[in-house]
């Protein structure tokens, strides 16, 4: 507290020497009340968010440099005329005094992105180029530049001219690139929470090119083209020369603090209105300027209309043009978003994108289902594992690294909707068919025990009775016990749903092989033991009776091949046969039909030729093993 009151102290003290200076008639561009305020504040804002560190402080240093050396020149060599050598050392310092505070800024972007972790030797290397060669160019620029108006009478030791100068003045003018250039790289090869931080970094480095376009574009309007006073173009260099040191110094404090870093939308769409509003003031600073040598405003009414509406739209798109830029994750996930076909399941879509936009081949996307009933996986298998959480809807699990989400969210957001839309009515048309599963055979059961009982019972007596009476009337017995027999069937497969009663008793495997040994063709089956789930199992055998059917029918097939095998919590049935192939799930309503039932379940189908001849039906469901 005592240093930064020290600090604000001695800022106050020089800042009121110059301001008495100008009052009492010395004045200039270097006494300025605009440029001698802005830089106190400058100092002070510096000063207390360097907060130790060494980059931050050493630029507050040089920015008080320059003020004291202010107060000094104009306090000695000004108001009172010496010329003693502390008065011209003063005067030479404060002529030079610019210099170093741009460079260490400049450094202090790097130190910031070294102490990140993102900055790598090539960047630290840079930074005490653009350091050292500011040094030694405010060496050159004291013993060799001249310090001008109101000092014109203090000559340099040195006689370079004014191409040298110029020349020795490019690269530093140049170092304002160095922290822009190296922090703009280290954004998109890092990830996570240290890229975030990093951007803010990238985007404060880019606040002394804006100020420098801004301070040019009012000189030239000022000073050489007449269309502003001369007292606004000494405001605007002033604050465009200390305005990134305010602006910079509390923005690193923010990117190098604890505290949870700002999205990256919102420093973009900062650094998007920096971007669009210079572009939009050169549009109406060139129109200002024609229409002055034309005496006429009509450039001028043109040129800010067509800012004030394009300058919304640019901002827009420039906006995610950087954000996708600085992220290349969120770039290919963007990517991978529009080339995705739009099909039928987004679920399995949204999983592929994020597996390979992150890199986690082992990733899995878990859905909530409405009405708090739990989590399942893209393929509807419940699953109660924790994860990491992918906004309102979604979890992730498999993850190595979880930094990259929220911009893969952003992108993927509509596509989750969608997949939880699919999931839920997924699981409810599971819970119908469960529900019709169980009152078929709630009435199967009540038909066996009551109406098909006295039914069969009446069939017993009909035949009883044929053997009482002869001629016409016991060929009408026998055709009525018959048809009371055919009734009784079609009661049965109507209550049954025409299921075999064997494959809710006994299983998928004894029903299968009942169905296939009444078959006229070799049928070699590998059923798994394992009891499926009910409504898989039901699938399963309607699948099989597709396919052997459509391999006799269709196919003429002399021998089929099933098998059935659960693995990893997933049921796969194949069918194979040697018949002519060339089976197509959108030639006939069987196979059609299936598909879309498998895939109400969350599995998929496919079929194929085989090589060298016959079909190949595959279905694969998702069963809790």
């Amino acid at each position: 507290m005592k240093a930064a009151l020290a600090v604000g102290g001695i800022a106050a003290v020089a800042s009121a020497i110059s301001l008495r200076a100008w009052a009492e008639g010395f004045q200039y561009g270097g006494n300025s009340p605009f440029l001698v305020l802005s830089m106190a504040v400058a100092v002070v804002v510096t000063y207390l968010a360097a907060q130790r560190r060494r980059s931050l402080l050493a630029v507050a240093a040089a920015l008080m440099l320059y003020l004291v050396s202010t107060a000094v020149a104009v306090e000695l060599a000004g108001l009172r005329g010496q010329r003693d050598p502390f008065a011209v050392v003063a005067v030479i310092v404060h002529a030079c005094g610019y210099i170093l505070p741009v460079a260490l800024l400049q450094a202090a972007f790097i130190a910031a992105g070294e102490r990140l972790g993102v900055v790598r030797r090539r960047g630290r290397l840079l930074a005490r180029w653009v350091v050292g060669y500011a040094a030694v160019y405010w060496i050159v620029a004291a013993l060799a530049v001249p310090v001008g108006v109101p000092y014109e009478d203090i000559q340099p030791l040195l006689d370079l001219g004014e191409d040298w100068s110029w020349a020795l003045a490019l690269p530093w003018m140049l170092g304002v690139l160095a922290g822009p250039v190296v922090m703009w790289r280290a954004v998109r090869r890092a990830r996570g929470e240290p890229r975030a931080r990093a951007l803010v970094v990238a985007v404060l480095s880019l606040a002394p090119i804006v100020t420098i376009v801004f301070c040019v574009l009012a000189g030239f309007m000022a000073f050489d083209f007449g269309l502003l006073s001369v007292e606004f173009g000494e405001w605007a260099l002033a604050i465009a020369f200390s305005l990134p040191f305010v602006v910079c110094a509390p923005g690193l404090l923010h990117a190098l603090g604890s505290a949870q870093p700002s999205p990256s939308e919102r420093w973009m769409r900062v650094l998007a209105t920096f971007v669009a509003l210079p572009l939009g003031i050169v549009v109406v600073a060139v129109s200002s300027i024609v229409g002055s040598r034309f005496g006429s405003v009509l450039p001028i009414v043109v040129a800010t209309l067509a800012v004030a509406g394009a300058i919304a739209v640019v901002r827009r798109r420039l906006v995610r043009f950087l954000v996708l830029w600085a992220d290349p994750v969120r770039a290919r996930t963007a990517r991978l978003v529009r080339e995705h076909d739009g099909s039928l399941r987004p679920a399995a879509g949204v999983e592929a994108i994020l597996r390979q936009s992150l890199g986690e081949p082992e990733l899995t996307l878990l859905l909530r289902l409405p009405e708090g009933r739990g989590w399942v996986t893209v393929d509807g298998t419940a699953c109660d594992e924790p994860g990491t959480a992918f906004g309102d809807s979604a979890r992730l699990t498999g993850l190595t690294e979880d930094g990259d989400l929220p911009g893969c969210l952003a992108e993927v957001a509509p596509l989750i909707d969608r997949a939880v839309l699919e999931v839920a009515v997924r699981d409810q048309a599971a819970r119908v068919e469960e529900a019709v599963s169980g009152e078929r055979r709630r009435l199967e059961r009540d038909l066996h025990d009551g109406v098909q009982g006295r039914l069969l019972a009446l069939a017993l007596d009909l035949k009883m009775a044929e053997h009482t009476v002869g001629g016409e009337a016991r060929l009408l017995l026998n055709d009525a016990a018959e048809s009371l027999g055919a009734a009784i069937g079609e009661l049965r497969s109507l209550a049954g749903g025409d299921m075999p009663e064997l494959l809710s008793r006994r299983g998928l495997k004894a029903a299968l092989a009942d169905l296939t040994g009444r078959m006229p063709v070799p049928i070699s089956l590998a059923v798994t033991d394992f009891r499926l789930p009910a409504q898989q199992e039901t699938i399963a055998y309607l699948v099989v009776c597709e396919a052997v059917t459509n391999a006799l029918k269709h196919a003429r097939a002399d021998s089929i091949d099933v098998e059935v095998v659960v693995e990893a919590g997933r049921a796969t049935v194949t069918v194979r046969d040697d018949g002519c192939g060339g089976a197509d799930l959108r030639a006939g309503t069987g196979l059609r039909g299936l598909a879309e039932r498998v895939r109400s379940a969350g599995g998929h189908l496919m079929v194929s030729d085989a090589r060298p001849r016959g079909t190949v039906l595959e279905v694969t469901l998702p069963c809790e093993s």
